[in-house]
């Protein structure tokens, strides 16, 4: 077998592949057997049929299964004769015509990790800003209200009281590019909670003194960069009319009203303590989460590297997996609010060769510091998989070293950085 090596730039070769006559010849034989065992043809007994007509009938199932087998057996020998580390499965570039009685080629691109000069002086030690943990007795208020909010009675005003901020306002509303109405924005009852932005900052703020009846227009702009192709870089037409308006029939915050929400709590203290402990808790991931984003953002700035573009790719489409997921929860899908997947890839492109970088340095620096997730605990988590997923044990390592492990080692070589980083904590 012949290798051969050519590089496109630091992370990205193409690898030539030559196989000799012997084996090509081996592997069609081979091939050609195992369909002739189980071949049905009109006149011949199962597995007598002569090989040269099974040759003649199936020669281009032939072709496909010997042209995999051959690749099958010589990939993974060709990538380590020619030393060469993959940071993600081969991609086929180019297959030569097979033929009985001569050579055989193909070609892969092959990406592999780049090259990351660090000293241990570029990431140990690093002076970050955190932010303080704690919780403002204003944002514990504001929780409480909104469940004075979201557990009021709405009731009907009258025909001459002006909408304020938090009534609902039902709205027949239609969205016109020029004098063309765009498809899906009209609506003849929609509940708008008026100051929330749910619908649109603009036109809830002009709803503000409007009454029953009122009709009006507004003329919105969208940015070039909106993700909705049928608003964007548009002025578009809102002919709105107010059908109904609701205000909220606020209860005091009292400890009968806290106990009637049925949440567990039997007070206004003990409820006002649980929100403090959660939005506590909320606040010390998010800073941490902050903290050590600045830390790997110092990191990065003393190295510079390539990112393999096909491994770039990999991370946008699990951050549109993610989208897509989060979406699904709340019932809604990139075509139900007319998305546009271009300018949604081109908004998180950006994000996804941070990620990228991101967890190539960590691997880095796993490697430079010997952090290592126990083999016991890498056998514990396949165990888990295989059994969860009801998948076989290889199909669960192969889950495990692709989506669990990256994920442990980076919190593993994060947590070290962090211990071994100069944190100064900043007044918020």
């Amino acid at each position: 077998m012949r290798v051969e090596v050519q590089d496109l730039n630091e992370v990205e070769k193409i690898l030539k592949v030559q196989i000799p006559v012997e084996k090509v010849n081996e592997v069609i034989e081979k091939v050609t057997k195992n369909l002739r065992k189980n071949a049905k043809i009109r006149g011949f007994r199962k597995g007598k049929v002569p090989p040269y007509l099974i040759k003649k009938l199936f020669k281009e199932e032939i072709q496909q299964r010997s042209i995999e087998e051959l690749i099958d057996q010589t990939l993974s020998e060709a990538v380590k004769e020619a030393k060469l580390e993959p940071l993600l499965r081969p991609k086929i570039e180019n297959i030569g015509e097979l033929k009985e009685g001569d050579q055989f080629s193909y070609s892969v691109l092959v990406e592999v990790r780049p090259e990351i000069n660090l000293k241990r002086e570029d990431y140990i030690g690093i002076e970050v800003e955190k932010e303080k943990d704690e919780v403002s007795e204003e944002e514990v208020e504001n929780i409480l209200q909104e469940l004075r909010y979201t557990f009021s009675d709405l009731k009907k005003v009258d025909t001459n009281e002006g909408i304020q901020e938090r009534y609902i306002a039902v709205i027949k509303f239609s969205a016109y590019d020029n004098d063309k109405l765009i498809p899906g924005h009209q609506a003849d009852a929609l509940f708008v909670d008026v100051g929330t932005g749910e619908f649109n900052q603009e036109i809830e703020k002009a709803l503000i003194g409007k009454k029953i009846g009122d009709k009006f227009t507004i003329e919105i702009e969208y940015p070039e960069d909106g993700l909705n192709p049928l608003l964007a870089g548009k002025k578009v037409r809102y002919e709105i009319e107010i059908k109904e308006v609701y205000k909220r029939d606020l209860k005091e915050l009292t400890d009968e009203f806290v106990k009637n929400l049925n949440l567990g709590f039997e007070s206004v203290e003990k409820l006002r303590e649980r929100v403090k402990k959660r939005l506590l808790e909320e606040k010390k991931i998010s800073n941490q989460s902050k903290m050590r984003e600045k830390l790997l953002e110092k990191i990065l700035e003393k190295t510079d590297f390539k990112v393999p573009t096909r491994y770039v790719d990999l991370k946008l489409m699990q951050l549109l997996d993610r989208v897509k997921e989060s979406l699904e929860k709340d019932g809604l899908s990139f075509e139900k609010l007319n998305l546009s997947m271009d300018k949604l890839m081109e908004r998180l492109k950006p994000v996804a060769e941070k990620q990228a970088k991101e967890e190539l340095l960590l691997e880095k620096i796993a490697e430079l510091e010997n952090i290592e997730i126990p083999s016991e605990e890498i056998e514990k988590e396949i165990k888990v998989i295989s059994k969860n997923l009801k998948v076989s044990e290889d199909k669960a390592k192969a889950i495990v070293y692709f989506n669990i492990l990256p994920k442990k080692l980076a919190a593993k070589v994060l947590k070290f950085l962090e211990e071994n980083a100069k944190i100064i904590e900043k007044e918020n």
